[in-house]
């Protein structure tokens, strides 16, 4: 009995994978960089932190998408354990952004 595959929108969850990875890159630089000093740079620091919260959410609607299809098509991923590692240091890197963002907007203001 052959079974079929199951069929995902490879494209999109390429994108929405390497959009993340883009923007954990993005988010490190801004805790490794001093802002202050860049000029174009700053002003995107600053969009990045008045709008923290509504990104942190839109990261975890990725990271549920992402870890769905991981679950469903895990037999047919063809570098599965990068992939679930790379998903992994998503979930880990958003629990930290998650925890930064509690305690600076509930305490430090």
């Amino acid at each position: 009995m052959a079974t079929n595959p199951a069929s995902a929108p490879n494209r999109s969850l390429q994108f929405v994978y390497a959009s993340m990875a883009i923007l954990q890159v993005v988010l490190v630089c801004e805790f490794i960089f001093d802002s202050s000093t860049f000029g174009m740079v700053n002003d995107l620091f600053q969009l990045i932190d008045e709008q923290r919260s509504g990104l942190l959410l839109a990261e975890l609607f990725a990271l549920g998408v992402l870890f769905v299809d991981a679950v469903v098509r895990f037999d047919q991923l063809q570098r599965r354990w990068a992939h679930c590692i790379g998903i992994a240091f998503f979930a880990c890197h958003w629990m930290f952004q998650m925890f930064v963002h509690f305690l600076s907007s509930s305490y430090l203001n």
